[in-house]
């Protein structure tokens, strides 16, 4: 994310309930046809254009094979941009709820990469879909001057346990206006994964998801969920979502101990503790790409850009 000037926001009025959501997402999800959507990636890209970078089969493979064990204890944390370690603000007393350690659940994961030949990892969670097979993730972790490569999702990561196993990533979506200028207003992904060898259940059916609540307001009690710098195991966090006022469409939560590695956490209302499903209302990114100190962190705020490149990647895969 660059540290100077910031684009233009773009605000929506229309509010869904989770009910409604789930019909408008069907019903949006059946009027993009796959032709519309080829189309709109060789046409003039607008900056809510999605762009889709797709892996190949040889590729997917080479992923399976890198994410050895030891290659997955020795991943740090996406490094911040070197602009953006020098406005770190000085530790202020507030009371700040502390998160705890626990196995995580089924619906969100560790998603490891490489940028060149340093290995890494953020967080991702399973978002319900009519492909049943996508995730969501901050764009910052996927991609930067070009897609991040040998990207896979590993669902409750914990203490070196694959519980479902690692599921490399088949495509990576991203908006045009993300590719093009790291627009931090558009700081999410949507990645379609593959399951893991010898088995062909889409993901949504094997872990369960989250819903994808858009125009849900800023105020609500969350749950969080991020894997942190630089342990294996995933962090929770029951806090409050609230309105950063100085950037426009930014949300804010605090609670201690949030690192780098959690870029991508899920911003989770309803949660059930039980299945790990609810409603992600925001990711850790956007804003400072999810904000440079461990006590506070940020979203971009969940609006139409969202939904449009939620059903471009969804209708992208025919």
């Amino acid at each position: 994310m660059g540290p100077a000037t910031r684009p233009a926001r773009r605000r929506t009025t229309a509010t869904l309930s989770l009910s409604a959501l789930s019909t408008a997402i069907l019903c949006l999800s059946l009027c993009i046809s796959p032709a519309q959507a080829a189309t709109a990636q060789t046409a003039s890209h607008t900056p809510l254009t999605a762009i889709t970078h797709a892996v190949s089969a040889s590729a997917q493979g080479a992923t399976r094979d890198f994410w050895t064990p030891a290659a997955m204890r020795a991943a740090t944390p996406l490094p911040l941009p070197e602009p953006l370690k020098a406005t770190v603000p000085a530790v202020r007393k507030q009371v700040i709820p502390h998160p705890t350690a626990f196995n995580g659940v089924p619906t969100v994961g560790a998603l490891f990469l490489t940028v060149g030949k340093q290995r890494h990892f953020c967080t991702a969670s399973v978002v319900n879909s009519r492909t049943a097979n996508l995730v969501l993730t901050a764009a910052h972790c996927v991609y930067g001057s070009a897609p991040a490569t040998n990207i896979a999702f590993v669902p409750q990561y914990h203490y070196g346990h694959e519980p479902y196993g690692a599921w490399p990533v088949e495509t990576v979506t991203v908006a045009a206006g993300w590719q093009k200028s790291h627009n931090p207003d558009l700081d999410f992904a949507f990645l379609k994964v593959a399951p893991p060898a010898g088995t062909h259940v889409p993901i949504q059916f094997v872990t369960g998801g989250l819903w994808l609540g858009i125009n849900q307001g800023y105020v609500h009690p969350i749950f969080v969920i991020g894997y942190n710098n630089p342990e294996n195991y995933p962090i929770g966090c029951a806090t409050h979502s609230f309105r950063y006022k100085p950037v426009a469409d930014t949300m804010q939560f605090k609670c201690r101990a949030f690192w780098n590695g959690t870029s991508g956490g899920p911003w989770i209302t309803d949660y059930n503790s039980s299945t790990g499903t609810g409603t992600v209302i925001g990711a850790i990114g956007g804003y400072e790409e999810g904000g440079l100190v461990p006590w506070t962190s940020y979203s971009t705020y969940f609006g139409r850009p969202t939904l449009k490149l939620f059903l471009q990647a969804e209708a992208a895969q025919g």
